[in-house]
């Protein structure tokens, strides 16, 4: 799915996005909304957040490298 606007947003819900994992629509279901903390767990560790994720991304390392991610994700408009 598209990024932009991802802050604020339910997990699992960009409009006609269709290859979200059941996990992903069912955290979104629960609740999770994506704000810098949620990201950041996310970004950081995407299994320990969404157990059956879809993405291929074991996670950034460094946390200069989250700040600066999500400082990115920040800059573009819905």
């Amino acid at each position: 799915p598209h990024l932009n606007g991802i802050l604020g947003r339910t997990a699992g819900s960009v409009d006609g996005f269709s290859k979200y994992s059941p996990d992903m629509k069912a955290a979104g279901a629960d609740g999770l909304v994506w704000n810098d903390e949620t990201l950041a767990t996310y970004l950081k560790k995407p299994r320990a957040v969404i157990k059956r994720t879809r993405m291929a991304f074991a996670g950034l390392k460094k946390d200069a490298d989250l700040e600066a991610v999500i400082a990115y994700l920040r800059s573009f408009p819905e």
